[in-house]
């Protein structure tokens, strides 16, 4: 953490005040450690404080008091870095006979009133965690400090983020996440239940900040998020991107009947990747009664099926014939490629009546591949093409968070994992409203606006 040395002339402070560097106090005492570490003795500069209740300035002093408090590590690293911070601080005699409080502390910035550390302190622990992404016990264990003190201060920082109803939300993505592994649990009548952990997560997509985790993936998660958003807040939302979840679609269209939902276009491309990849082992199975190995050219080529056909090069346009003519004696292998080719020119097209005209190629590719693959995907494309309509009109996609869920995953793996979901929660809002602030503070304080 860099702060300036010494911000005040060097003619009205000492060398030891101006090396610890705590804004407001002078170092009056310091002595090394038997057992190794310094103890550091400090008083504030400013002795004039009026009382808390009434405000009156005090002038007559009750006693002087002794707090130990936690400061950054000075002077070296490991033990040898903890110091010992002792503040000298006065306790005051409110003079004001019609206070109801008879004497008071003094409180600074550095120190809050029944403050055990330091604000510095607290900012640079804060830093580690969120910045860094340093997990809280490598944190704790680094500054000398207690697991629960790290994990107040990040409890703490949660409670300054704005809140969701201040944010301006035009255009929202909602996506889910794992949040741990598959548990077994036994129930009521002694059987194995199979339970998967589940998160569902908010995104601003116009700068990518996670404004919600909430459990769970179905519908009743997305209903229960976006009933706790005001009224305006709701109205404001012109887009909603999801991923192809008939529960997030039905959620969004009875809480947000006004917004317009756009599928995600590489979810869609995968469907018809998997269904390229389902055609090509039925035809293996049929042709050979087994599963595909090296020998077959279909197999050893499996993923250049998946590639896109405008992107290959002569060499794998080659390689491609090649795996057709061996592994394709019935043409259905090709056929499904045709069917993943023409969704992918369809999903590229940014106008109607140039989808419209994709989507009626699409479909005679489909009749004359006349697959049950092929005719499966077919009914998803006309399920979902009102939301293909909006994705193909406003290109809005759920790539930034998806972009999130990567760095969720992060925060899971730095952590071990997490048993506590409101302590997950806050490390990913926190990181997440970094981040974005990183990437663009104006676009950031130009999308808050007061909710007072």
């Amino acid at each position: 953490m860099n702060e300036p040395t010494c911000p005040q002339p060097v003619t009205s402070r000492d060398a030891a005040s101006c090396i610890f560097n705590l804004p407001g106090y002078d170092v009056i005492d310091a002595v090394d450690l038997p057992t190794g570490g310094r103890r550091v003795v400090i008083q504030a500069l400013d002795q004039d404080e009026g009382c808390p209740d009434c405000g009156v300035v005090s002038t007559r002093m009750h006693a002087w008091t002794r707090q130990r408090v936690k400061d950054l590590p000075v002077g070296g690293t490991g033990l040898e870095g903890i110091a010992e911070v002792i503040v000298r601080k006065p306790r005051w005699v409110c003079p004001e006979q019609g206070c109801g409080r008879r004497t008071f502390v003094q409180v600074t910035d550095q120190l809050p009133f029944r403050a055990r550390c330091v604000t510095r302190l607290r900012a640079a622990v804060l830093d580690a965690v969120v910045a860094s992404g340093r997990a809280v016990d490598e944190v704790a264990a680094a500054f000398g400090v207690a697991w629960w003190t790290v994990q107040a201060v990040v409890n703490a920082a949660v409670m300054t983020l704005p809140e969701v109803d201040c944010i301006t939300v035009r255009l929202l993505g909602v996506d889910e996440h794992r949040f741990r592994t598959v548990r077994f649990f036994r129930d009521d009548q002694g059987a194995w239940k199979r339970v998967e952990p589940w998160m569902t997560t908010f995104v601003n997509l116009a700068t990518g900040q996670v404004i919600g985790v909430v459990d769970g993936r179905d519908g009743a998660a997305v209903t229960t998020w976006l009933q706790a958003r005001s009224p305006a807040w709701r109205d404001r939302v012109e887009v909603v991107a999801i991923d192809p979840s008939a529960a997030f679609r039905a959620s969004v269209a009875r809480q947000l009947p006004t917004a317009r939902v756009s599928v995600d276009h590489w979810h869609l491309i995968r469907l018809a990747n998997l269904m390229v990849t389902f055609v090509r082992q039925r035809v293996v199975r049929e042709q050979h009664g087994r599963r595909g190995t090296t020998a077959d050219a279909a197999w050893a080529h499996r993923l250049l099926l998946l590639r896109a056909g405008d992107r290959l090069t002569d060499r794998a346009w080659a390689r491609l014939e090649r795996v057709f003519a061996a592994d394709d004696p019935t043409s259905e292998l090709g056929a499904a490629w045709g069917v993943k080719e023409r969704l992918r020119l369809l999903l590229a097209t940014t106008d109607l009546a140039a989808a419209n005209t994709a989507l009626g190629l699409l479909g005679i590719a489909v009749l004359a591949a006349d697959m049950p693959e092929t005719w499966k995907l077919w009914h998803t494309i006309n399920a979902w093409w009102p939301e293909i309509e909006t994705f193909i009109e406003t290109r809005v996609t759920n790539a930034r968070t998806e972009a999130a869920n990567t760095s969720i995953k992060q925060i899971k793996r730095t952590g071990r994992g997490y048993r506590n979901h409101d302590h997950y929660q806050a490390r990913i809002l926190l990181r997440s409203a970094r981040q974005t602030r990183r990437r663009s503070p104006l676009n950031q304080q130009a999308t808050t606006f007061n909710c007072e």
